[in-house]
């Protein structure tokens, strides 16, 4: 809140994406290590599915979809 007594909605810059046919947003941050730890804990609980480490457009980092072989 500001001085003036308006409130500011600012969403914290780092984000972790899932991508599976849209965009679905699993964590949000606005620090760039706890942005990481949160992207490399997404890639470890959702092995099957592309995750984005983003700041707003800018990709950081993908983690490809793990396949499984036979």
């Amino acid at each position: 809140m500001c001085r003036c007594g308006m409130l500011i909605d600012k969403k914290p810059p780092f984000k972790v994406v899932r991508t599976n046919g849209h965009d679905e947003v699993l964590a949000r941050a606005a620090n760039l290590l706890v942005g990481r730890a949160a992207f490399e804990r997404a890639a470890w609980l959702h092995p099957k599915d592309v995750i984005e480490y983003r700041k707003g457009a800018q990709v950081i980092e993908r983690r490809e979809a793990q396949r499984q072989t036979p």
